[in-house]
């Protein structure tokens, strides 16, 4: 490919995209590197819709080299003439052999990544065994070491000694306010159709706000633009379908996916209680409209329905939402354009045996635009948002209670590159929330790296709110009833002020990092006593992590130590969600058709409100006239006064996997054995304390599945 323009001006500039050549999708981190006739070598790493820009070019003749995990390298050679705006699309052919593993270790080694960031890939999530051959976004997510959840069932996940509402999960732009089911490592979005999850557990830059725990960027696949593809699954736990088609082919595609679970049934068949029922569905159309510009529009769903005890008291819970994104690189003004629209729901119920029905919602709807600004080797984004939210609960029969506020804020984040390896992203966000005392909110951030030969060092600090808050009675795990409101005007806003630092390195085919954290906490909004209120905190912790990568063999260890702590008026405590110590190894071994993988988990025991006593409110059947003998009434736990001053026993779990996978032609089928909680140990929940017995986590459950996927 040899192309000249004439001269308009002294300097050049290249907008480009790098896309799947047999799909057509966005190829996301693909090495982009251009080398002139002097030698002088300039990369960048292709973003989200698979963009990337090279500005103030000399005119000449340019090498162009585009690398990515799994697809033959592109070469090729450029003349850019002065003045010249070149827009061009790149393709990169899928290898039939997947490169080396030292290899991609290497490659992935090279990106710099933000401080507090940790990126899951498709081949992060397949790595982990799971109770069925489709697996599930959230065994990669569990699997970090500042994430720690109650217990195996809930759907609440804490990350580095936040609060379950205070993480913001982001699926393809659209803000979710439960995006877990309640059987405990499943989400709302299949392994097979997540592109890329970026979580951040800290530290993370001005273009997201509105939570102060921790983010969760999760961009979906774009269907196949040529073919027809699909996959079946069908285990014990669920039964699931995917479909990817293309609408105008090489332009427009479909991505879908169904699941509905039967774990139930099946629980009833092995004589294991698991009173489970979830669902989820998701859908997206992508149009690449031009070389340089995309359209986008997503749909989910998911339901759930359970018993987290042994009482009987049920739960339900269900997530709709959908959103669309327009993208698309200017070459007349160097700049990218980025608008989005979404609508969010979710609603639950909880039903508890002899206390009144209660139910909930939060809904939002609102939009972004942005400018992404390519000046050199430097990116400057920056954008507007707005949110509108309406809140409605209901405690007590016929009264309904509701709520609705809305929030605004405008953004503006650097990445500038120092030279020498050095990179600064400073940052600044400004929020307005108009029901509070105080309506504007200053955040300021900032975001270091310096790469300099196998290591990496990073460093963070900046300040996060969250003005709507997620409230559950906090004294009882088995209730996982949340109720969204806005902070109350006579308490502050939740702020959490982070800082961070780390180092992460390599050394042949093991990687190493160590990154350590401290969060002041302020204002945090909880329900505790029957009360609501305003206390402060800090969370304190230290996170180690090592893998190994040979072809074949994946090997991952990560170990987290965290110190928690919570002050109100009255007293000092730990939280339910503090776990001090926290050890996860897992591993995966390929040899030929046949895979093994493990995981193992270790963490330390959780606070829990010790119980002074314990009884039947039987007043109301005695005004009845019933007999003492016969009558029931609600049950009534009365907790010591001091929250939290017991501890339930460590926690240790060990989930095994095989599989056996064969090619036939068009498909690939893999069957996969694995077993849950190999060890059947009694992993204690919580305690009932009416029946003064534990309730245990889940036991050993044993699965089969069968996966087939259509190529």
């Amino acid at each position: 490919m040899l192309l000249v323009a004439g001269p308009a001006a002294a300097q050049a500039d290249l907008f480009g995209v790098v896309a799947d050549a047999e799909s057509a999708g966005p190829i996301v981190g693909a090495a982009v590197v251009l080398t002139d006739s002097a030698g002088t070598v300039r990369g960048r790493g292709a973003g989200t819709e698979g963009q990337f820009v090279f500005r103030g070019l000399l005119s000449g003749r340019y090498v162009l080299r585009v690398t990515a995990l799994g697809y033959a390298p592109l070469v090729d050679t450029l003349a850019l003439a002065d003045g010249e705006r070149r827009d061009l699309a790149v393709s990169l052919t899928p290898r039939t052999a997947a490169l080396g593993a030292v290899e991609v270790e290497a490659i992935e080694g090279a990106a710099v990544r933000e401080p507090g960031l940790t990126r899951l890939r498709p081949a992060d999530l397949a790595a982990l065994p799971t109770l069925d051959p489709g697996g599930d976004l959230a065994s990669g997510i569990l699997a970090q070491p500042g994430v720690s959840t109650l217990g195996d069932r809930g759907g609440q996940l804490s990350v580095r000694g936040g609060t379950p509402t205070q993480n913001l999960v982001l699926v393809d732009g659209i803000p979710l306010f439960q995006p877990f089911h309640l059987l405990g490592g499943y989400s709302a979005l299949p392994a097979g159709v997540v592109r890329s999850a970026d979580v951040y557990a800290g530290g993370w830059p001005a273009r997201f706000g509105g939570r102060i725990a921790s983010v969760v960027d999760v961009t979906g696949r774009t269907g196949h633009k040529r073919r027809v593809g699909g996959a079946v699954t069908a285990s014990p736990v669920l039964l699931g379908a995917e479909v990817e088609l293309p609408i105008v082919p090489g332009d427009m595609s479909f991505l879908g996916s169904v699941r509905q679970s039967v774990v139930e049934q099946s629980g009833e068949a092995l004589g294991i209680a698991l009173p489970y029922r979830f669902s989820d569905a998701y859908g997206k159309l992508h149009a690449r409209l031009d070389a340089t510009s995309t359209l986008q529009g997503t749909l989910l769903f998911a339901d759930d329905e359970g018993d987290l005890g042994i009482n009987g008291n049920r739960i339900t819970t269900r997530t709709e939402a959908a959103g669309g994104q327009f993208f698309s690189i200017s070459s007349a003004f160097a700049a990218a354009i980025d608008v989005s629209a979404y609508w969010s729901r979710f609603t639950t119920t909880f039903d508890p045996i002899g206390a009144p029905f209660r139910e909930a919602s939060a809904e939002t709807f609102g939009g972004r635009f942005g400018y992404v600004y390519y000046v050199g080797p430097h990116t400057v984004r920056t954008g507007i948002q707005a949110s509108s939210y309406l809140f409605q609960y209901s405690f007590q029969p016929n009264a309904e209670t509701g709520q609705n506020t809305s929030e605004g804020s405008i953004f503006v984040d650097a990445d500038l590159d120092l030279g020498a390896g050095v990179r600064l992203e400073p940052g600044l966000r400004v929020q307005t929330f108009p029901a509070q005392a105080r309506t504007t909110s200053v955040e300021p951030r900032l975001l270091m790296s310096w790469a300099t030969g196998p290591s990496l060092f990073r460093a963070a600090a900046g300040v996060y709110r969250q003005e709507i808050v997620g409230l559950q009675d906090q004294r009882d795990v088995g209730d996982v009833f949340t109720a969204w409101t806005t902070t109350q005007t006579a308490f502050p806003v939740p702020t959490a002020v982070h800082r961070l630092v780390g180092w992460e390195g390599g050394f042949g085919p093991v990687r190493l990092g160590v990154e350590g954290y401290a969060k002041a906490l302020s204002g945090q909004t909880i329900l505790l006593d029957g009360r609501l209120l305003s206390t402060n905190g800090n969370a304190r912790g230290v996170e180690v992590t090592a893998a190994l990568r040979r072809p074949g063999l994946r090997l991952d260890a990560r170990y987290g130590a965290q110190s928690l702590t919570y002050r109100d008026a009255e007293r000092t405590y730990r939280p339910p969600f503090h776990r001090p110590h926290r050890l996860s190894v897992d591993g995966r071994v390929e040899r030929g058709p046949f895979a093994l993988a493990a995981a193992f988990q270790l963490t330390s025991g959780r606070p829990i409100s010790e119980v002074a006593g314990a009884y039947l409110d039987l007043t109301e059947a005695i005004a009845r006239g019933i007999p003492i003998e016969a009558a029931s009434g609600p049950g009534v736990v009365l907790f010591a006064p001091e929250p939290y001053g017991g501890r339930t026993p460590p926690y240790a779990r060990l989930d095994v996997s095989a599989e056996w996978a064969v090619r036939i032609p068009g498909a690939r089928t893999v069957v996969q054995a694995a077993v849950l909680n190999a060890t059947d140990r009694a992993n204690v929940f919580y305690y009932d304390a009416l029946r003064a017995e534990p309730v245990n986590q889940l036991p050993l459950l044993p699965t089969l599945g069968l996966r087939v996927e259509v190529e």
